[in-house]
């Protein structure tokens, strides 16, 4: 006699347990906040994958594009090069959401960055928490008019 598959004893699980974890590039030519953010985000759960300048992040970006949902700049990552390393990565998805950190913005003011393609521009400094924060409503769509105050235009 064959015997029936047994239920479950939890059929209910968490659907955040079989989620992937949102992926984000982080783009800055300081190696000291590459490892900070790098270590700070992977504890709030996030895969994370690092870059130096616009080359690293088109290589990583096309190595990983279908895990990356939100992409970080420097808005002067590579010589003042973060809107162009946007506008690269953007030729490879035109929707992926990027936000910019910058403790300045190199001349641009917010609104010329947002203009530009980001989603969102948060200026330093700012607690890993906050961060986090932020990167996972933009991983999940969140509208930027929609995010916590401190960074946007304006903001």
């Amino acid at each position: 006699m064959r015997q029936q598959p047994r239920e479950p004893m939890h059929p209910q699980q968490e659907p955040s347990a079989r989620r992937e974890k949102p992926g984000v590039l982080v783009v800055d030519g300081d190696p000291l906040i590459r490892v900070m953010v790098h270590l700070g985000l992977e504890r709030h759960g996030f895969a994370v994958w690092l870059a130096s300048d616009r080359r690293g992040a088109i290589d990583q970006f096309r190595e990983h594009k279908d895990r990356i949902a939100v992409v970080l700049l420097d808005v002067r990552v590579a010589a003042r090069d973060g809107l162009a390393t946007l506008q690269a990565l953007r030729e490879l998805n035109p929707a992926i959401r990027a936000c910019f950190l910058s403790s300045g913005t190199a001349g641009l003011e917010p609104e010329e960055l947002i203009r530009g393609g980001a989603a969102y521009v948060i200026v330093r400094p700012i607690g890993l928490d906050a961060l986090a924060n932020i990167l996972r409503l933009l991983a999940n769509g969140v509208p930027a008019d929609l995010l916590p105050v401190g960074g946007g235009p304006g903001g």
